[in-house]
């Protein structure tokens, strides 16, 4: 039986978004353009908003999201990879990125080798890392030789060494994790490398301080000025580091990926992903000729994603051949393939007939083509109006592109005006856009170009550009993957070295892969790691993780002596809307632990809860008559509609069923036969004879 294709095949990659949010740009678009309209006067004449904004372009250098440049298309057209140079191989894994097989091999970690014995710095820092971390492909570690070799690269004054040395001394990690006692760490030493790392640039030493004067943790008392500085070098960092990827893709756009986003927890459903059997479907759809699939299939090709080798060349024959069955969305696609190719009169034709659809991408790339004179005479006004009409549509890079043109005085002879630009990536950035978020958290923080200056909406925005970035995906989904393959050691490192990087899914999945597996060790190696797991799931909670608190009031509960406390916590988690934090506020009620027993409460909780929560972990008795519970409870409509019939199987007519029980109370008269005549009357015959 074949399949069905279609919305099972969408690409990892840019949609237009769902009507809800769609209506809120609408809104938020409008107000924009109506705040610019109502003050063109003043700001579109004024020399002074021009001079200033060339001040603001000159600190910022916003540039447009596509280009014209030349693809490096190496790796890209069927061609076998080759390894890369040591120190090519050396910064992915300063970055924490998973690499190719090819790039770990031992040619490659020979070359390292050599070089880190002859004292160069980034090479002993790399091996460091390598020898703690290891790789998928080069999964063997060394903690003598990791520690050895980063220790040697900090003292050479190498960030990244001095960084995850840091770390090490911060968190304690490898005498909770593995057991490693060989060397002491001691967190007071933590600091100055954490210091002399960030001013030398390293990335990660950035995030860990500015998490810690964000919170007040560390020995910092709580300082947003100090946390937005070291967010800002973060965020530009991580900005950057985004963009050999995302100029892979069709239209250098920012890839869509929420699977590091994971929450552990102790029931859970499989993380959606892109993996092997889903680009297996994909791949058939497309050659069964479904244009989803074959558009999906295009994008994998393009930007070399999840395992499918990058090959330009099969992009442009699966777009071609879904723009053949009439897809606009592969029109749009393949006319910025052939942009990008040079080939600007084919590249137009495609992108009118998306554009006649109402295409997003087709109104956005005959934008691009008006911008750079691509097929189409240069006109900035023209430009405009086709990124515009591609922002009404939901496409956050031109929105982001708007706020570029509007700050340069680009488009519609209008002159240059920054807070115009700054409501553009606004809109942009509420979307999760991380160029627009990391230009509006340096506008706030400096209160560039007339907008207020806000030390907390840029930490906000700064932090988020900067989450996005490809080291902490990098960390959150090699931790994942190591969780699901069952190696808690390996996840919970990098679980740890997210945590401390500020991100709040780091610090939750540490806390319970910690408690959950590395506390199940015996004796104090054990007791150890469950301290440590109270701590991550705290510090979790604090920055503002609700899944964080349930768990830790569970793991608290569990504790003789914790109930009140637990109650505590679970309150104040179920006040912010969590659900799981209601059904366990119910079995407390249901068993009088820190509350008085109230079934009648308990009950109500549960309803609330859906009878279910992702942190509970029932045993014996207690499983047996909840599980039989929540059965009764889900199976309710299945009981009323089978009740329903066998009523009508009994009474063949359920209203006159219904009508006659509803006159159940009232007096029956007696049945008197179509003749009158009682049906006893041949009995009392019988009698007089």
């Amino acid at each position: 039986v074949q399949p069905t294709c279609g919305m099972a095949t969408k690409p990892p990659l840019p949609l237009p978004l769902p009507l809800p949010l769609m209506l809120m740009l609408m809104l938020m678009l409008a107000a924009a353009a109506e705040a610019a309209l109502s003050g063109a006067t003043e700001a579109f004449g004024s020399t002074t908003t021009a001079a200033v904004a060339r001040d603001v372009e000159a600190l910022l250098k916003p540039a447009i999201s596509f280009s014209l440049d030349e693809d490096d298309t190496s790796e890209g057209n069927g061609e076998s990879a080759v390894p890369a140079a040591w120190e090519a191989v050396a910064q992915r894994m300063l970055q924490y990125r998973q690499l190719e097989c090819h790039e770990t091999s031992v040619d490659v970690l020979s070359d390292m080798l050599d070089a880190a014995e002859a004292n160069d710095r980034l090479a002993m820092a790399a091996l460091g890392v390598n020898f703690l971390l290891g790789q998928e492909c080069a999964p063997k570690r060394n903690l003598t030789w990791g520690v050895h070799w980063i220790r040697r690269a900090a003292n050479e004054g190498q960030p990244d060494a001095q960084a995850m040395l840091a770390f090490l001394h911060d968190s304690d990690a490898l005498r909770l994790v593995y057991n490693y006692t060989a060397e002491s760490f001691e967190r007071e030493q933590a600091l100055p490398l954490y210091e002399a790392a960030a001013a030398a640039g390293s990335l990660y030493a950035q995030m860990a301080l500015g998490h810690k004067h964000a919170n007040g943790l560390g020995g910092f008392s709580e300082s947003c000025p100090a946390a937005a500085a070291y967010y800002e070098q973060a965020a530009a960092q991580a900005v950057a580091a985004m963009d050999p990827e995302r100029k892979k893709t069709v239209e250098h756009s920012n890839t869509l990926d929420a699977e590091h986003m994971t929450v552990l927890a102790r029931r859970m459903t499989d993380p959606e992903r892109m993996d092997a059997r889903q680009i297996e479907y994909m791949d058939y759809c497309a050659h069964v000729g479904d244009p989803a699939g074959k558009v999906a299939m295009a994008h994998l090709y393009h930007a070399g994603l999840h395992g499918v080798p990058r090959d330009v060349e099969a992009a442009e024959y699966w777009l071609g051949s879904a723009a053949a069955k009439g897809d606009p969305s592969a029109h749009a696609n393949l006319g910025i393939v052939r942009m990008r190719k040079k080939q600007y009169s084919k590249a137009v034709k495609s992108l009118r007939r998306a554009a006649k659809f109402n295409d997003a991408s087709g109104w956005a790339g005959l934008g691009y083509s008006y911008l750079y004179g691509a097929g189409l005479p240069q006109s900035d006004t023209l430009a405009t109006r086709a990124l515009w009409k591609a922002a009404t549509m939901g496409h956050l890079d031109a929105i982001y592109n708007l706020g570029v043109l509007a700050l340069a005085g680009r488009g519609a002879d209008l002159q240059p005006d920054p807070k115009m630009a700054f409501r553009f990536w606004s809109v942009a950035a509420e979307f999760s856009h991380p160029q627009a978020q990391l230009l509006v958290g340096r506008m706030a923080l400096r209160g560039l170009g007339g907008v207020r200056k806000d030390c907390r909406t840029a930490a906000f925005f700064l932090k988020h550009a900067m989450d996005n970035g490809p080291t902490p995906k990098s960390l959150l989904r090699t931790a994942l993957r190591a969780h699901e393959a069952r190696r808690p050691q390996r996840a919970a490192m990098h679980f740890m070295l997210a945590g401390h990087a500020g991100l709040e899914v780091g610090l939750h999945n540490a806390g319970f892969v910690l408690s959950e597996h590395i506390a199940r060790q015996p004796g104090v190696y054990g007791k150890r790691a469950r301290q440590a797991a109270l701590r991550y799931l705290q510090e979790a909670a604090i920055v503002g993780s609700i899944d964080a608190q349930v768990m830790l009031a569970t793991l608290l509960a569990e504790t003789p002596g914790n109930d009140v406390l637990a109650m505590q916590l679970y309150t104040e988690a179920a006040q912010a809307g969590s659900k799981d934090a209601m059904w366990h506020m119910g079995y407390h009620y249901a068993k009088g632990r820190g509350v008085r027993a109230d079934m009648s409460r308990a009950f109500e909780l549960w309803v609330a809860s859906n009878m279910r929560s992702k942190h509970a972990r029932l045993h014996g008795l207690d499983a047996l008559a909840f599980g039989v519970m929540r059965f009764v409870y889900e199976a309710r409509v299945a009981f009323v509609m089978l009740a329903i019939g066998a009523l009508v199987l009994t009474t063949g007519d359920p209203v006159a069923a219904l009508q006659r029980s509803l006159r159940g109370t009232q007096q029956v008269p007696e049945w008197v036969g179509e003749d009158g005549e009682d049906d006893f009357a041949d009995d009392d015959d019988d009698n007089d004879d």
